[in-house]
């Protein structure tokens, strides 16, 4: 997520269309044209892949603050490589790919700061790669629940991050890579062991400390 400044914001709100997505709802697909770059206000977004059997493949989630369509844009690609979904209710600023240019040749600090956000996501797409390599399926569970936790909720004086998680296990298990039913019984198991929490079927609670316990670093 990028620390945004009030020029840089308002120059934003001044070339974009703000525009709102259902929980559900496409946002971008693959083989569309990218002619746009995406700036999350709020809500929750999932980037994925469709196989050729058509499973989805969940390659990353994006939080409010975050932009999405970067690459293609900033590569001069003419199409979509992934597709965006809601997972949520989410307020999207839409920014053509022109004055998207235009705005980091006016603002050189928001080119940098554009810039490290690539760099975090490349380092961040080698550090899953590395987290699918060295841990099972219950370490990426792990990894992924601290993620979302640590990125969307609020760490309170007993330790647990506070925070509701509306992600479905069938999501998880694309993130992940593996079965729902395989990431319903781990679910039950790190419930039992105190390194989640349970509101309904809402995830309300994470415990770092118990939660690392099932990671391989």
């Amino acid at each position: 997520m990028l620390e945004i400044a009030e020029e840089e914001l308002n120059y934003l709100n001044q070339i974009a269309s703000e525009i709102k997505y259902p929980k559900g709802q496409i946002i971008f697909s693959t083989s569309q044209k990218a002619n746009e770059v995406y700036y999350i206000k709020s809500g929750l977004v999932k980037i994925y892949r469709t196989t050729s059997d058509g499973r989805q493949v969940s390659v990353a989630l994006r939080y409010p603050g975050d932009f999405i369509g970067l690459a293609e844009v900033l590569s001069n690609i003419n199409e979509r490589e992934y597709s965006a979904e809601a997972m949520d209710n989410v307020s999207i600023l839409i920014i053509w790919k022109d004055g998207f240019k235009k705005m980091m040749a006016e603002l050189p600090m928001f080119s940098e700061k554009i810039v490290r956000l690539m760099s975090d996501r490349l380092r961040e797409a080698q550090n899953t790669i590395y987290d699918f390599i060295m841990n099972p399926i219950q370490g990426r569970l792990a990894i992924f629940l601290l993620a979302m936790a640590e990125r969307s909720g609020d760490k309170g004086a007993d330790g647990i991050i506070h925070v509701r998680l509306r992600v479905t296990q069938e999501e998880l298990a694309c993130v992940i890579g593996s079965a729902r039913q395989t990431i319903s019984s781990l679910l039950n198991l790190f419930k039992e062991d105190g390194s989640i929490q349970y509101e309904g079927r809402e995830i309300v609670g994470v415990n770092p400390n118990k939660l690392k316990t099932w990671i391989q670093e």
